[in-house]
């Protein structure tokens, strides 16, 4: 009877935990993923498209994976086991845990980058010297000063943090290659960032051991950011305002980031916030400028600057997340655009006339075919 007893508990405990998921669906037709920042698959329909659905069954079972009761509780402590116990990301094709579990991205030719595979030959190198030359005299020409800005990647910065599983093969990589190739055979101006993150990575965090695996820290942002200025007031007569520490509220807050499936490790950092700015910000300059339509753009007036300089800033979210208002305190008019020099750039010129254009790169989405684009825009204008 006791036998009995225990296995009617048994089966009704088995079918309430089979149950309760299928109670608990979330039925909301806006319903949201936070952890992916995703809308979650909508109600499979029948006829879609005026005719019989035959991807049906497939589409109940994206409906059941993503709406099923208890599903994010379950994807936080998948993932918890993936990495506390087995030393691992969940979503492995993208992220990778170094010696200590620091937090790492993987993506486009990363991997080949830090080990050294993709070197440039001497005619690519040549080549794409020429493209960087060509962009330069281009400037000279229209009474434009440029500088070529190169960010680096986490790796290439903390190679410690890197998976011990990828070794490297030397000690020159392909954004090496370039910088030596840019500063030994031509005079365009570079600022190549890379020995001041190493000098400084000692008495600070420039990349982030636990948090931000694809940018720098706000710290290495603002050494990244004077580097730039000094370069920009080299044997200039009336220098640009610089800012300083003493111009930012400098916090420490954890900085730890979140994953998907709710992976996360402290990471206390500094936080650096402008306490005055002066630069009032155009939200509609694409809009209102042919040239720039399509684009991202952030143009600032700062009527406090001292000078009626006029900088054009071609970048990526390396400096459009942390140093856009900071740059903008330095000149009178200043013009970023969330892009890369492309076939477009002779338009971009034509149409804003700077006084300087800093171009800024970052490892991983080296765009080198579209600094081509922009060469063979200039050579075909006849500049």
């Amino acid at each position: 009877m006791k036998k009995d007893l225990s296995e009617k508990i048994y089966i009704a405990g088995f079918a309430i935990m089979l149950l309760l998921p299928l109670v608990f669906i979330n039925f909301d037709p806006e319903a949201i993923s936070e952890k992916e920042n995703r809308y979650l698959t909508g109600i499979p329909q029948i006829i879609k498209d005026g005719e019989i659905n035959k991807s049906l069954p497939t589409d109940i079972e994206s409906y059941l994976d993503d709406r099923i009761g208890f599903r994010d509780e379950l994807i936080s402590a998948n993932a918890l086991m993936q990495y506390h116990l087995f030393g691992r990301m969940e979503n492995g094709s993208r992220y990778r845990l170094g010696p200590d579990g620091e937090f790492n991205i993987i993506e486009n030719d990363m991997v080949e980058t830090y080990q050294h595979f993709n070197l440039f030959t001497d005619e690519e190198l040549q080549k794409l010297t020429s493209d960087y030359l060509t962009i330069s005299d281009y400037l000279k020409e229209n009474g434009a000063e440029f500088y070529y800005m190169q960010c680096w990647d986490k790796q290439s910065i903390y190679p410690e943090y890197f998976p011990d599983s990828v070794n490297s093969y030397g000690d020159i990589s392909r954004t090496d290659q370039l910088m030596t190739s840019l500063t030994k055979t031509t005079d365009v101006k570079v600022i190549p960032l890379k020995n001041t993150f190493i000098e400084n990575k000692q008495n600070y965090e420039v990349y982030s051991k636990y948090g931000d695996p694809v940018h720098w820290t706000w710290r290495g942002a603002f050494l990244g950011y004077l580097d730039t200025m000094n370069a920009l007031n080299e044997d200039r007569t009336v220098p640009f305002k610089v800012l300083s520490e003493s111009d930012y509220d400098i916090t420490m807050t954890d900085q730890g980031m979140s994953f998907y499936g709710g992976v996360k490790r402290e990471n206390v950092s500094e936080n650096f916030e402008l306490k005055k700015t002066d630069a009032v910000m155009n939200e509609n300059y694409d809009e209102e400028h042919e040239a720039f339509d399509g684009y991202n753009t952030y143009h600032f007036i700062n009527d406090k600057a001292g000078n009626d300089c006029k900088t054009l800033i071609i970048c990526n979210s390396f400096i459009v997340n942390y140093l856009k208002e900071d740059f903008a305190e330095s000149f009178g008019d200043t013009l970023v655009v969330w892009h890369d020099v492309d076939k477009s750039f002779v338009k971009w010129i034509e149409d804003y006339k700077p006084d300087i254009v800093i171009y800024e790169m970052v490892e991983r989405y080296a765009a080198y075919g579209n600094v081509h684009k922009a060469a063979k825009a200039i050579r075909k204008s006849g500049q």
